[in-house]
């Protein structure tokens, strides 16, 4: 089996897939920066123990990362712990599978190329990318499988955050849909604003893009949060929690089957 890591900024998760690149487990902690190297090898440990994962099954690693300062210590825990040397998702396994068009592409963030791949190689072209993280970012791949770049958004949880911080009388709340629309109180109010606010700002944005791409355009959403914002919206939006990893698996089988 392959095991794919996704190093993010909020959390860093895992997933198993087997030969025909089906994710099978996936699981997840913080990505806790300045506590990685004491936590990281721990989590992992105790993760494939509680999962009855012999390290013996892992024949080959590929890794995803937009946390490069923990990147190091990661790696090496890894390679320790299961004996492979876990391969780097790089923007030259992204340029074999699919055609980029942007300015400065080296500072494309690696999650975002995965997801691309991902949707075009699984759902098809051209494609709509939203994936609902630490940032909404939205990529966008046309009609010849290039991706030709998008938007990076605070992501809703994030925005969240600043305005509990920044404004005295509004708390910290669960972001949970509210029983209506229009809130009855500053909870609802809040919860309201930020997931339909959220919603309503996709439908805004694929209804902008929409006329600069030719042929059935595919959306497909991906990230902690769609599941919560994606069905609020209205247009029809495929959510696939594992878009990353599919885009991940697909960029990288061959080089770590010459491994």
């Amino acid at each position: 089996m392959q095991l794919l890591v996704d190093i993010g900024n909020s959390t860093i998760v895992f997933a198993l897939a087997g030969k025909d690149g089906e994710i099978t487990q996936t699981w997840r902690f913080k990505t806790m920066k300045g506590e990685t190297n004491s936590f990281f090898p721990y989590e992992l440990k105790s993760s494939l123990k509680k999962l009855g994962i012999e390290t013996s099954e892992i024949k080959s690693i590929s890794i995803s990362s937009v946390v490069p300062e923990i990147n190091g210590h990661i790696i090496q825990s890894i390679k320790d712990i299961t004996g492979v040397e876990p391969q780097i998702f790089s923007l030259q396994d992204a340029m074999r599978v699919i055609d980029i068009d942007v300015e400065a592409p080296a500072g494309l963030g690696k999650d975002r190329l995965a997801d691309a791949i991902g949707a075009a190689l699984c759902y098809g072209v051209p494609a709509i990318v939203i994936d609902m993280g630490t940032a909404t970012t939205i990529g966008i791949v046309n009609k010849d499988r290039c991706f030709i770049g998008g938007m990076i958004i605070p992501g809703a949880k994030t925005s969240l955050k600043a305005l509990s911080h920044k404004a005295s009388q509004l708390p910290m709340i669960n972001l949970e849909k509210p029983s209506g629309i229009i809130g009855r109180n500053t909870q609802e109010c809040m919860q309201s604003g930020v997931l339909y606010g959220n919603a309503a700002m996709v439908d805004g944005i694929i209804d902008r893009i929409m006329p600069d791409l030719e042929g059935e355009v595919k959306i497909i959403a991906t990230g902690g949060l769609a599941r919560q914002i994606i069905p609020l919206c209205r247009h029809q939006i495929l959510i696939d929690d594992n878009l990353l990893f599919k885009g991940l698996y697909l960029a990288t089988k061959d080089a770590t089957n010459e491994n």
